[in-house]
C-alpha cells in the first residue's frame, strides 16, 4: 500500500513538474515575442508587444520582467498619444505594473527606472502643479537607479532628474543650474542618447544661453544615424526631428 502511494505521489509530482515546465517555456516564448514586437514599436507593433507581455502574466503571474517591460512599452504608447486624459490612464497603468514588479524584485533597476519615468509622464499629462505629490516618489526611483546603475538608459536617471528641476516652478524646487549639472552628467554617461542633449539645449534657451543652445541642437541635428543607440533607434530619430523644429522656431534657418 505504501509503495503504491509513493508511486502515485511521484507520478503526480512529475505531472505537475511537467506542467510547470511547459508553462515556463510558453512564458519565455511569449516574452521573446513581446521583445520582437517592441523592437518594431515605431512601426505600429507596440500594442502587440503589450498584449504579449500581458499574456506572459496570465501564464506566470509572478513574472517581474514582463511587468517592467509593460511599463516601458506603455511609456512609448503614452508618449505617442495626444489626449491627456488617455495619456494619464496609460501612464497610470504603467505605474501599477512597475510598482508590482518592484514588490516582486526590489533590486530591479529597470523596474525603478520605468516607474520613475511613468510618474514623470503622468505628472506632465495631469499638470505639474497638480502632480507635485509625485515628485518625492520620482526622485526616490531615480536616486535608486543612480546608485545601482548610473549609466542605465544613457544616464537616464540624471536625464529625468535634470528635466524635473527644469520643469518645476522655482518656488516648488525648480532649479535650472542644477538641471544643467544633472544633464551634463547624463551626457557624460550617455553621449549617444540625444534626449540628454535636447533637454540641455532647452535649459540653455530658457537661461538665454543662445550660443550654447545652438551648439547643442546642431550636435543633435548633425548626429550620424549610423551611430544611434541600437535599442533606442526610433527615439533617437525623433530627437533629431524635435531638435530641427526647436532650431527653426528660434532661428528660422539652418540649412
Amino acid at each position: 500500500m505504501k509503495r503504491a502511494l509513493v508511486v502515485l505521489f511521484v507520478g503526480v509530482a512529475f505531472l505537475f513538474g511537467a506542467q510547470e515546465t511547459r508553462a515556463a517555456n510558453f512564458a519565455k516564448a511569449l516574452m521573446k515575442k513581446g521583445d520582437k514586437f517592441y523592437k518594431k514599436r515605431a512601426k505600429g507593433k507596440a500594442e502587440k508587444a503589450k498584449d504579449a507581455y500581458e499574456k506572459v502574466l496570465a501564464v506566470d503571474e509572478k513574472n517581474w520582467e514582463a511587468r517592467w517591460k509593460l511599463g516601458r512599452v506603455l511609456y512609448w504608447i503614452g508618449t505617442h498619444t495626444d489626449d491627456n486624459k488617455e495619456k494619464m490612464k496609460i501612464f497610470e497603468l504603467g505605474i501599477r505594473y512597475c510598482q508590482e514588479a518592484i514588490k516582486l524584485n526590489d533590486k530591479c533597476v529597470a523596474c525603478h527606472f520605468w516607474l520613475g519615468v511613468s510618474y514623470g509622464k503622468f505628472g506632465e499629462a495631469k499638470g505639474i502643479l497638480q502632480s507635485l505629490g509625485l515628485v518625492p516618489h520620482l526622485k526616490e526611483a531615480m536616486n535608486f537607479v543612480k546608485k545601482k546603475k548610473p549609466a542605465y538608459e544613457g544616464g537616464g536617471a540624471y536625464r529625468v532628474l535634470g528635466r524635473l528641476y527644469f520643469k518645476l516652478p522655482g518656488v516648488k524646487g525648480g532649479d535650472n543650474d542644477r538641471a544643467i549639472k544633472l544633464l551634463k552628467k547624463a551626457i557624460e554617461l550617455g553621449p549617444k542618447h540625444l534626449m540628454n542633449h535636447r533637454f540641455l539645449a532647452e535649459v540653455y534657451l530658457a537661461e538665454g544661453m543662445k550660443k550654447e543652445s545652438k551648439e547643442t541642437l546642431k550636435f543633435i541635428i548633425d548626429y550620424p544615424e549610423k551611430d544611434f543607440l541600437e535599442t533606442n533607434i526610433p527615439e533617437m530619430a525623433e530627437e533629431k526631428e524635435k531638435a530641427k523644429k526647436r532650431w527653426l522656431k528660434h532661428w528660422k534657418k539652418y540649412w
